[in-house]
């Protein structure tokens, strides 16, 4: 939230300067959410993804069951067990404990196939939904084109209001002087 009011206020600080020095600037905005919803290509990429979702949970889902019904299974019969055979069963229930760990790292996990799978899928859609605000921003003369879904992000930047060099050579030049 935070972040979102510093922004807000740089942009009205830019604005500020801007309109008192008589040049217009305009902003505009989309809805990411709505672009998402409303795109049949987004739709179709989310429902396969859902898909390969529901596929990878189905599975370590079954993981799951096994180990929970292997160890039901040794909670009854441990007491009976000798030792070599209780062993033995711990030995399975930590191999199933640890597959299932490798698993969900491996599918789900937040650097896992389904991650990768996801970005691989969505990034030429992204780029394609980029492309096509640029374009729009040139054609209506926008400057600035923010995202209102979720937190506010930049998405287009007219170049001439870029400062980014600027504030580095003030930086490094003041670091230089000190």
């Amino acid at each position: 939230m935070k972040k979102n009011i510093g922004l807000i206020l740089t942009i009205l600080f830019f604005v500020t300067t801007l309109n008192s020095q008589q040049t217009a600037i305009r902003i505009g905005y989309v809805d990411s959410q709505v672009i998402l919803q409303q795109l049949p290509e987004a739709q179709k990429i989310q429902k396969e993804l859902d898909n390969l979702l529901q596929k990878y949970q189905a599975e370590y889902d079954q993981m799951v069951k096994t180990y929970q019904s292997k160890v039901e299974e040794y909670q009854k019969k441990e007491a009976m067990l000798n030792p070599q055979a209780k062993e033995q069963m711990q030995r399975e229930i930590m191999e199933l404990e640890q597959k299932i760990f490798e698993y969900r790292n491996q599918k789900l996990g937040p650097q896992g196939e389904f991650e990768q799978e996801r970005e691989k899928r969505l990034k030429p859609l992204r780029d394609k939904i980029i492309d096509a605000i640029e374009d729009v921003a040139r054609e209506e003369k926008l400057n600035f084109v923010f995202d209102k879904a979720g937190d506010v992000i930049l998405l287009y930047a007219d170049k001439q209001f870029d400062i980014t060099f600027k504030v580095l050579d003030k930086l490094t030049r003041g670091a230089k002087s000190k």
